[in-house]
């Protein structure tokens, strides 16, 4: 009898946590915070047996810490790119719940405890946990992304946590495993839509920033630290303008080129972030407004990040352009824009005057590579996490010949 405890991700994209029992044994997948309000998943009871972090971004690992604070004493596998990467950002995350007024869900020294029970995995390779095995997948999504896939109890569970089957600039896309699994926890971010062609993407960017500096403006690139600010960095570097990166995304590319197996091209992106200008400060920001030229900053979603010194000093310049590139979580700064057309953020309430613009550059897979997913592996279940309407998304697997569930936070299942 294998147990499944969802304590987050259900109905929702993001907060990720998945609890697997067998016998004495008890595995958690992920453990994520909520981006827009700093709340996390349902406490998963303890002791578990071990845990399994798909990949860096904080809606799957910005909880960890929070479970040696309670005392645990596990270990926790994952890449050793996400190891770095999820170090950052779990010490990013503390600062901004206190920004927040928040109270922090954990300390520094939970940091540290949690570094000194994590044990590096490479993909492919199967690890005994107990009595039971895991292997990680490469999950194609940011540099060190898995999805592993758990053996326990005569049953074999994949859970995907973030995919992309489709190169980017940055990383390879992952290949749609052809793997036989009875259960299959799967992320449905885009399973309403497919996504763009990516070189059609890239050049219309390229057109977009030719033209306007061109013109003598400026274009800012609102980017997530960890993944979207190295492959805008890829994209745009062969153009030969000035790029200006601004925020974590400096140190985010310091510690994946650390890891270079995990990126597609790393002399490519070494040399893009050598040529690129590193910003440290409000004097060179100044600098960077002087001169037509690119500016990428975090944060992705422009809630927070020096992003907002750049937009309040720009946002009425009509030869310049905002350019967003990923998913904006509803309520955030870059939500309400896409929504309403205004920038709200730091006591300005405005109306555009700047050009915007979205251009789906995701890091999930689209519509038809989550079907194809689900058809290759063959699931006698499938569970359907990670995403909105979720409900709508099993119901079509359902009609297909597979028995598909849509969870909510808090469903509990056996098999």
């Amino acid at each position: 009898m294998i147990n499944f405890d969802f304590l987050g991700g259900g109905n929702e994209v993001g907060r990720a946590a998945v609890v697997v029992g067998s016998g004495n044994e008890r595995f958690l997948f992920d453990y994520g915070i909520e981006v827009q309000t700093g709340t996390g998943p349902i406490q998963p009871d303890l002791p578990l047996t071990a845990m399994f972090i798909t990949h860096a971004h904080i809606d799957h690992s910005g909880m960890i810490p929070e479970l040696y604070k309670r005392g645990w004493k596990g270990n926790v596998y994952g890449t050793g790119a996400t190891h770095g990467l999820g170090t950052m950002l779990l010490k990013d995350s503390i600062d901004v719940q206190k920004k927040k007024g928040q109270v922090p869900h954990y300390q520094r020294i939970h940091i540290e405890t949690m570094n000194n029970y994590w044990k590096n995995v490479d993909y492919n390779k199967p690890i005994s946990v107990g009595k039971s095995s895991v292997r990680f997948l490469d999950a194609g999504h940011i540099p060190g992304s898995s999805s592993p896939v758990l053996e326990t109890g005569g049953k074999r569970i994949m859970y995907t946590g973030d995919i992309k089957f489709a190169d980017t600039q940055l990383v390879k896309g992952t290949k749609i495993w052809k793997e036989d699994v009875d259960v299959l926890i799967m992320e449905s971010t885009y399973h309403y839509k497919n996504h763009p062609d990516r070189k059609s993407l890239e050049n219309n960017l390229r057109e977009l920033v030719q033209n306007i500096i061109y013109n003598n403006g400026t274009v800012l690139i609102p980017s997530f630290a960890v993944g979207r600010t190295q492959e805008m960095l890829c994209i745009l570097d062969k153009l030969g303008f000035p790029i200006f990166m601004d925020g974590m995304g400096i140190r985010a590319t310091d510690i994946i080129l650390n890891y270079p197996k995990f990126i597609r091209d790393p002399k490519k992106l070494r040399k893009a972030f050598s040529r690129a200008r590193k910003v440290h400060g409000n004097k060179d920001r100044k600098e960077a407004l002087k001169d037509p030229c690119v500016v990428i900053s975090t944060a992705g979603m422009m809630s927070g990040g020096p992003i907002g010194y750049y937009i309040k000093r720009l946002y009425q310049r009509e030869d310049c352009a905002l350019v967003l590139t990923g998913y904006q979580v509803e309520g955030t700064v870059g939500n309400v824009l896409m929504n309403t057309g205004r920038y709200v953020n730091e006591g300005v309430d405005a109306k555009l005057k700047m050009p915007y613009s979205f251009m789906d550059f995701s890091a999930h897979c689209g519509r038809d590579n989550l079907i194809s997913l689900v058809k290759k592996t063959n699931p006698e279940k499938v569970f359907v996490i990670h995403g909105d309407g979720t409900q709508k998304f099993a119901k079509e697997l359902k009609g297909m010949g597979f028995d598909a569930v849509a969870v909510q936070n808090g469903d509990k299942f056996k098999i």
